[in-house]
């Protein structure tokens, strides 16, 4: 199968003249080089007006909400992690509320899933996902093996931080891109 794969991530600036600036949130296999000049350069007050991707095949793919997209490790689509009211129904409410405020859409745009946890904080809505987290596995920790073994290849997982409304995000949960399901990655990233 060949699917499409996103190239990049941006979100679209415009400042207060109507000039409008694609500002680069995920460079991918792309150069970001004067990315922070361009935001720089509009003219205050400049305001995001949507997320973008670009895609190998499909060009620009261009979505209703601001917030930020990290592209996924397969590049088969995006991780967009909303922050609380920043994406929302013409009543008010969270489209994805929390404590399963993200979702992974398709390189097509396409929504594929709402990210939701397999246990534990989903019964707690003070619970918010914060940010995209990778980690290396390099050496045997499990109980499987001798401990401190190299691991070749290393075990890379791809994942979310999760905090509360009043802590930083601090929990490792790994993210199974096909499903949106989070499990305990059980680590914890100090603050």
């Amino acid at each position: 199968m060949n699917s499409t794969n996103v190239l990049q991530t941006y979100v679209l600036w415009k400042g207060v003249d109507g000039e409008l600036f694609r500002y680069i949130f995920d460079s991918g296999v792309l150069s970001d080089e004067g990315n922070s000049e361009g935001l720089r350069a509009l003219k205050d007050p400049a305001r995001p007006l949507s997320c973008q991707w670009l895609t190998d095949k499909a060009g620009y793919v261009c979505m209703p909400f601001k917030d930020s997209a990290r592209i996924l490790p397969d590049r088969t689509g995006v991780l967009v992690i909303f922050k609380p009211g920043s994406y929302t129904h013409p009543d008010g409410n969270d489209i994805f509320p929390c404590p399963n405020n993200a979702a992974i859409y398709n390189a097509d745009g396409s929504l594929r899933c709402q990210v939701r946890f397999a246990s534990g904080p989903e019964r707690n809505a003070d619970c918010v996902i914060g940010r995209t987290f990778t980690r290396t596995i390099t050496h045997q920790t499990l109980p499987i093996g001798r401990r401190g073994d190299p691991i070749d290849p290393p075990i890379v997982q791809f994942g979310v931080l999760v905090g509360t409304r009043e802590h930083p995000p601090e929990s490792f949960y790994v993210l199974n891109t096909e499903t949106g399901e989070l499990t305990n990655g059980l680590f914890s990233v100090p603050c």
